[in-house]
């Protein structure tokens, strides 16, 4: 560095403004590096998060799919077991038998309304 005429050593030596304008440009420059990251990455993140909810939201779609089919099968079967075939299978099965109910045999009880 060539030294004017009109230049003391104190105007050469770095000053304490100096020092600190250049760690401001250092924590500026990381400032901007961290929301340059938190740009790129927090569409990610958020991609992330909604993938997963979807995955689970098709997996409660078919678990219920899979109940509303169980239990279609399992009306069908009490639906089937109701009738009277069945009902006669099953007590010849268990060696039941069934007796006619006579008119007479029947007593009528009615009810008021108090």
């Amino acid at each position: 560095m060539v030294q004017d005429w009109y230049t003391v050593e104190i105007d050469r030596q770095p000053s304490a403004k100096h020092h600190h304008s250049e760690r401001l440009q250092h924590a500026m420059i990381l400032g901007m590096l961290f929301l340059l990251m938190a740009a790129i990455f927090l569409p990610l993140w958020q991609r992330g998060i909604n993938r997963s909810l979807e995955m689970e939201y098709q997996r409660l779609l078919e678990n219920r799919q899979a109940l509303e089919e169980e239990q279609q099968v399992l009306m069908a079967s009490i639906s089937s077991l109701s009738m009277p075939e069945a009902l006669t299978s099953g007590a010849w099965e268990k060696a039941l038998v069934f007796q006619p109910i006579k008119a007479e045999a029947v007593l009528g009880i009615s009810r008021s309304n108090q």
